[in-house]
């Protein structure tokens, strides 16, 4: 089992199995119901519910890899950022 999940901005996670099986996803925030992510290489956007997030991480579905440099989380918050105004 996983170790105690804390999140922070530029932390990437890999999707070992399941629909989204092979993807990074970095952290980039939270709001009340989901953890928000960019994912990489696609660029998209992807809120996981908070709840889903933490019962994948607890059945080793989601791999903690590493913490990006910080220009690599100013970026991605910037992608992020481009995606919901466009999708919005």
């Amino acid at each position: 089992m996983n170790q105690q999940l804390t999140l922070e901005p530029g932390n990437t996670y890999a999707v070992q199995s399941g629909t989204y099986a092979g993807e990074m996803l970095i952290y980039i925030g939270k709001d009340q119901l989901a953890y928000n992510f960019l994912v990489v290489p696609t660029m998209i956007n992807r809120s996981i519910p908070c709840n889903t997030f933490e019962s994948a991480w607890n059945s080793d579905i989601i791999e903690f890899v590493e913490k990006v440099p910080d220009y690599i989380v100013q970026i991605s918050t910037v992608q992020y950022n481009k995606n919901e105004k466009f999708n919005n």
